[in-house]
């Protein structure tokens, strides 16, 4: 059974998720740039949060909620960043317990509505985001912006 924890109670993973996000979504040399993110996670006063997935005390996924994720889009915010699960993990629901956490944390502390964007077809409208528009990404590539509601 796995847990889900504010990374600030695990700094010591700081580094292995950094290395996760480079190589996913960066490259080797953008190592600094996502650990920065992540040093700027460990207050939990305000954005950015970033939450970790452990199978003990071993990491296996991560999710953030960041101020912007989408610079092209600074008007949408918050936004469900980085979601990332290693690979031996997939597909045993633990993607979806990173999110479902996360919304709740985001609606705890008052935020109505939730943003991400992705090129993945056909996985977060099963889960209950709905498409509201495309965006220029860094790469300046166009990508489908997704939001949820957290009121009901």
């Amino acid at each position: 059974m796995f847990k889900i924890e504010h990374l600030s109670n695990h700094k010591e993973h700081i580094e292995t998720i950094s290395k996760w996000m480079a190589k996913e979504w960066g490259a080797s040399d953008d190592i600094r740039f996502f650990k920065s993110i992540l040093n700027h996670s460990l207050s939990k006063t305000n954005l950015p949060q970033t939450f970790v997935a452990l199978d003990g005390e071993k990491p296996i996924g991560t999710i953030g909620l960041w101020r912007c994720d989408m610079v092209s889009r600074q008007d949408l915010f918050p936004w469900l960043s980085a979601l990332y699960v290693i690979p031996a993990y997939r597909n045993k629901g633990i993607g979806k317990q990173l999110q479902s956490h996360l919304l709740s944390y985001a609606k705890s502390i008052g935020y109505e509505d939730i943003y991400l964007y992705t090129d993945l077809e056909n996985y977060y409208e099963q889960i209950g985001w709905e498409f509201v528009d495309t965006g220029i990404t860094y790469s300046g590539e166009y990508d489908k912006i997704y939001k949820k509601s957290l009121v009901e």
